[in-house]
């Protein structure tokens, strides 16, 4: 292990996933020309790369930074030949150079040939859409999150959740994705969200000046990429060059530029509400020493102000003399500045270094607004800083590229009052400080070293790439879960209950913090063989380990244990033995062995039909492990020493449904009086929650085969999906009969509920994904209109068993198969850039959709045990089309001087005002009531009313 870090150390540089492959063919009708020479020279920092003759006479060139080239083909007469081509993220393009036609032309140094968008990759399996710098810079959005644009890619969908900014694809979650900065994975191992900083936060992960373009894969990426069992995204950042570049950009919206919230509308509320969101930002890049030294640094800014409504349920006159002081309209601030910065050297031809860093700061008060009061907002803070250093080496027919990276994630979200105890009154207000505050940080050092081999030889041409990867992750969450008590209200007659004192309170106490150290090892092989001219096949292994990713060194308290092997024998009886094995969730430290099984091997094949690229078939099949969150696992040690406990109040201290309540006191309303009841033992015990001792990473087998065709300037593809997803972690209460009422039974050893976990969860995904793509150019336009376009549409049926938290059916296993939450059978993305005269520029970016479902609670023949049923997303809403939008942008540039500009720009987006509505209301009464006038109604927009924004800029 010591000698592994020490070598990659001494190699430090950039990871494979980010660069781009020519195969350059130079032949003639008398066959394949040998003893050329082939060079590429990039046309914005003079990086070149000298290509790897092979026996066939083509030659190869590997580890290329996308961006432009000039390959220069030198024949053994001396006649050069050149060709300028545009290769983008991970790209493997095919180039074909015939120099007796290049005679006959007489074309020579004067053609241009952009391969960027013309070339379908004619030799991988993978399943991917390419975003470039003209898309991200030219489509209308409104966040300048970058991740925004996977939505180009079929089978990928975007969160329409404000502060869930974070991308899923197939039937998996965003957790199950992850997303590659330069080869720096930006992987959350603690929490949701895929991608660190994206679990809860309307802010973007990097900047979006600083992103030159990016690679979305949604199925059969080869075996150099790791951590996740759905879609990934691999995005290059810019460089500087030999000139000087540089941006600077300004928008700005305010409450006149957006539309009413339907919604708002409808209760009466006929202002506007305050609205203020300032972007701007500045990018600068350029030479420090021609040719050797180029920098490149960005900076972003978002300010955003909302205001959110505090308005009270049930508003009586008397609730209104009580409570309505607290009503009204308050600002909900956002701040988030984005930095990043990058030093490109190259000391020699054959070496690059690049040495890079970014940070993201943010700060949100918000979680207010609708029953919760102004008092009860919280600060979320989000801190993000990565650095890495890269290295690349050319050795002849050898690459090694290499880095070290560096990431800190803080997600800590601070109640902004926690000396105030909350008061709620249910279904009226909620008063006072908020109750939990969190601090998760996620720490990581990582190695990593790839090496390929550009010309190895045995029945047919190989590539063979092969890596591996140490990290070294420390963990922390510290959580006081109801730290700040909340005492809950009601009116209740037949109780005996009012709002003169609580019926209920919740308080956390203990010690909040969790620690873990993890080490991370990752080894793989990647072989693309080319068996015949027309015909190559993609062979990929790779194999993971952790030594701690949860809690694999814990020993079950000995109180724990007495009381769940009791339970088990109490249970056993009506739930059967395999309800809850207990023996499986007690360990003495040695029950939980590392697993050693996340071998992943991949497969993929292609056959050009016509051997010249444009017809090609593809199929592939792999095995891909994701990991089981740190935070999946926390509780089980987390709520033996900092437990939550509820006490149950009332006016004489007598029984109440069954249970024994305290009589209240006015001086147990803070903190210092809950503290009293714990010392006097009178508490309620804590839950107990436990972890399978067998838990395994969660994979997902995938299969694929398609068509990729290419019409002219037109890349078009057809691709049949399917995958199946494994291992997914889920909880269901141990302490309760699997039959008759399912009613909780007391848990032994005074405990409250006894919730375990299962990796029983399973998932399925089948779908076809449509896609066809023209690059922005004057190609098909008579009048030399420069213009690109795009379409992906996606066919799919998502549906799994089983969720995080299972309380509706016995077992995880027991859950019926059901449709996914993002289970949308048809969704279209259209994209469209056109030039227009006078400098104008037209671009739109529309999305349709049939909807996602909503969860039916079925009482129609009662809410008995036998009665009552719950589907997980059994409705859908009427009509076909459930989600419209279509969004514009409108610039016009001024231009300066040569290479100097001045931008104008408007952006409207849902233009046609749709009303893109969600959650719908699925209860169904009993059949002897009346039915629900709300049912199948929705009470939110997933999408944004119809809003304006406008912005400028300048470049040079």
């Amino acid at each position: 292990m010591l000698g592994l870090a020490v070598v990659l150390t001494a190699l430090p540089a950039l990871a494979q996933k980010t660069t781009a492959t020519v195969r350059v063919a130079l032949s003639s009708p008398s066959g394949p020309i040998t003893g050329a020479t082939v060079l590429a020279v990039n046309t914005n920092n003079g990086a070149s790369a000298k290509g790897t003759a092979r026996s066939d006479g083509s030659h190869l060139l590997t580890g290329l930074e996308p961006g432009e080239y000039v390959i220069t083909a030198t024949l053994p007469g001396g006649k050069e030949v050149y060709r300028t081509v545009s290769v983008q993220v991970g790209q493997t393009v095919d180039l074909t150079i015939n120099p007796e036609e290049e005679v006959a032309l007489d074309l020579g140094q004067s053609e241009t040939l952009i391969v960027e968008g013309k070339t379908t990759e004619s030799s991988t399996a993978e399943v991917a859409t390419n975003v470039s710098r003209e898309e991200i810079e030219n489509l209308p959005q409104s966040s300048r999150n970058f991740l925004n644009f996977a939505a180009l890619a079929p089978g990928v969908r975007l969160s329409n959740d404000e502060f869930k900014k974070n991308y899923s694809s197939g039937a998996l979650e965003a957790r199950n994705t992850n997303v590659f900065v330069d080869g720096v994975s930006l992987k959350n191992n603690v929490i949701e969200g895929g991608v660190v900083g994206q679990d809860s936060s309307r802010g973007n992960p990097f900047p979006q000046l600083a992103v030159s373009g990016f690679r979305v894969i949604s199925q059969n990426y080869k075996a150099e990429y790791e951590q996740a069992s759905g879609a990934i995204i691999s995005a290059i950042t810019r460089s500087g060059g030999n000139e000087f570049h540089g941006d600077l950009f300004l928008t700005f919206q305010n409450q006149a530029l957006a539309a009413r919230n339907y919604f708002d509308v409808e209760k009466g509320a006929l202002e506007r509400p305050d609205l203020l969101r300032s972007q701007f930002g500045a990018a600068l890049g350029g030479p420090l020493v021609k040719d050797k030294l180029h920098f490149f640094a960005s900076y972003e800014g978002n300010i955003q102000d909302r205001s959110n409504l505090v308005a009270m349920g049930n508003p009586t006159d008397e609730n209104v003399g009580r409570f309505g002081e607290f009503e009204g309209r308050f600002t909900s601030p956002f701040r988030e500045h984005l930095g990043f910065g990058k030093l490109s050297w190259r000391p020699t031809g054959n070496q690059t270094v690049d040495l890079s860093a970014s940070l993201r700061r943010e700060t949100d008060i918000r979680s207010f607004g609708g029953l919760v009061g102004r008092e009860g907002a919280e600060n979320v803070r989000n801190n993000v800083l990565t650095a890495a250093l890269r290295h690349q080496l050319r050795l002849g027919e050898l690459t090694n590229e290499a880095t070290f990276q560096y990431l800190d994630s803080q997600f800590n979200p601070t109640a902004s009052n926690p000396d105030e105890v909350g008061r709620d009154y249910q279904g009226v207000i909620r008063l006072g400080g908020r109750d939990t505050t969190q601090d998760i940080t996620q720490r990581a050092f990582t190695l990593r070293d790839d090496v390929t081999f550009a010309n190895f030889e045995w029945a047919g041409q190989h590539v063979v790439k092969t890596g591996a990867k140490l990290s070294f992750q420390q963990y922390k969450i510290e959580r006081t879960l109801f730290g700040n008590p909340v005492f809950r209200f009601r009116e209740d007659a037949a109780n005996d209950l009012s709002y003169e004192f609580p019926f209920e309170a919740a308080y956390g106490v203990g010690d909040p913090r969790m620690t873990a150290n993890n080490t991370q090892l990752g080894v793989y092989v990647q072989d693309d063989w080319e068996i015949a001219r027309r015909f190559t096949v993609n062979v990929g292994l790779r194999w993971d380990v952790e030594t701690q990713p949860l809690n694999n060194d814990y020993v079950t308290p000995e109180d724990v244990r007495v009381a769940v092997e009791e339970l088990a024998r109490l249970v056993e009886p009506t739930n059967g033995p395999d309800f809850f094995r207990v023996e499986n969730y007690l360990t003495d430290g040695n029950q939980r062995p590392i697993f050693l099984g996340a071998v992943q091997p991949r497969l993929g094949v292609t056959f050009d039909v016509r051997d010249d690229g444009r017809t090609v078939l593809f199929a592939g099949a792999g095995r891909y492990y994701d990991r089981t969150l740190f935070n999946t696992a926390v509780d089980e040690r987390l709520r033996l020493q900092y437990q939550v406990r509820t006490f149950q109040f009332s006016r004489d201290g007598s029984m109440r449904n069954g249970q024994p309540t305290i009589a209240w006191r006015p001086e147990y309303l803070t903190r210092a009086g809950l503290d009293s009841l714990i010392d006097q033992g009178v508490a309620p015990a804590p839950e107990l929650f436990l972890l399978e001792n067998d838990t395994r990473p969660q994979f997902s087998d995938q299969f694929s085969a398609g068509l990729r065709q290419q019409l002219g300037p037109v890349n078009t593809s057809l691709t049949l999906t399917y995958i199946r997803s494994q291992n997914g972690v889920g909880f269901y209460p141990a302490n309760r009969r699997s039959t008759g009422s399912r009613d909780f039974i007391p848990t032994p050893g005074g405990f409250g509920n006894v919730i375990i976990s299962v990796d029983d969860r399973t998932s399925t995904y089948r779908g076809v994904q449509v896609s066809a793509e023209k690059r922005y150019s004057s190609e098909l336009s008579k009048g030399g209109i420069q213009w690109g376009a795009s379409l992906a549409y996606t066919l799919g049926f998502a549906e799994e068993r089983g969720g995080l938290f299972n309380f509706d059916y016995p077992t995880v296993k027991d859950s019926p198969i059901s449709p996914t939450a993002t289970d949308e059978r048809h969704r279209l993305v259209l994209s469209g850039i056109v030039g227009l005269p006078l400098n104008f520029k037209l671009s739109t970016l529309i999305t349709l959709g049939t909807g996602l479902p909503f969860n039916v609670s079925d009482a129609s023949q009662g809410f008995g045990p036998t009665e009552f049923v719950f589907r997980p997303y059994g409705g859908r809403a009427d009509g076909f089309i459930q989600f419209s939008q279509v969004d514009l942008r409108l610039t016009k540039d001024f231009v300066i001087s040569e290479g100097r500009r001045i931008s104008a720009f408007a952006e409207c987006f849902n233009l046609f005002n749709a009303k893109n509505f969600g959650g719908y209301d699925g209860f169904i009464p009993p059949e002897t009531e009346p039915a629900n006038p709300k049912y199948g109604q929705p009470s939110t927009l997933v999408g944004p009313p119809r809003n304006l924004q406008f912005g400028m800029g300048y470049s040079f």
